[in-house]
């Protein structure tokens, strides 16, 4: 006669609460983490999308031989993307005029003093393709997240891409989350551990990227400088 003397092993009552404290613990510390990198990646993937595009209008401005002037709703002031660097629905404040020998012949504006809109070029040419953007692809996932401010209310540029002005205009991208919540028209630089990235392009037509860098201690964008990644 054999005698079996193996027990059943199971956990105590004491071993779960344990390992569901631990599991509680790990999942409240790397969630946050989880979705502040996701957040990161939303102004990321735009500042990517902007800077593509802004590259994309230079070319473009170079083989029209195209003049634009941009004026912008405000400076130093987070706006979703829809109403300051995206055109497809309508709601956006930028006034973007372009203009090109063609463009002055088919509205009568010698001198080329008024322009077209640069986003509806097409209206008049009957090429699609003419159409101008400052982002490519406009209302991707991501903009839905993001804000965006402009360091100056006003820039032009000129072919075969450098700008008429002597500044630079620098683009801010921040995500929603970062926003004051007594301002929501400015985004805290590193709040919830969140960079906010920046575009800009020069007076010789050099664009780059990189993040924003507050010079000072304030929480106002306004004083700082974009400092290349």
């Amino acid at each position: 006669m054999t005698c079996n003397n193996s027990k059943h092993q199971g956990f105590s009552l004491v071993e779960m609460i344990v390992a569901l404290a631990i599991l509680s613990t790990a999942t409240a510390v790397t969630v946050p983490i989880v979705a502040r990198n996701r957040w990161q990646v939303d102004v990321d993937r735009y500042a990517s999308q902007l800077e593509s595009g802004i590259y994309g209008l230079r070319a473009k401005l170079g083989s029209r031989k195209t003049s634009c002037s941009m004026v912008f709703p405000a400076a130093d002031s987070f706006r979703t993307p829809e109403t300051i660097t995206e055109f497809s629905q309508d709601k956006n404040t930028t006034d973007f005029k372009c203009c090109d020998s063609e463009i002055s012949q088919l509205i009568d504006d010698q001198g080329c003093i008024e322009g077209h809109a640069g986003n509806k070029i097409s209206e008049i040419t009957g090429r699609p393709l003419d159409n101008l953007r400052l982002v490519q692809k406009e209302s991707a996932p991501e903009s839905q997240h993001v804000r965006v401010a402009v360091s100056t209310r006003n820039f032009g540029f000129t072919p075969p891409g450098t700008t008429a002005n002597a500044g630079t205009l620098t683009f801010l991208i921040c995500h929603q989350k970062a926003l004051s919540k007594a301002d929501p028209t400015n985004c805290i630089p590193d709040q919830e551990r969140l960079s906010i990235r920046c575009v800009q392009i020069d007076g010789t037509g050099a664009i780059e990227r990189g993040t924003w860098v507050n010079d000072t201690s304030s929480t106002s964008t306004s004083n700082g400088r974009c400092q290349a990644t």
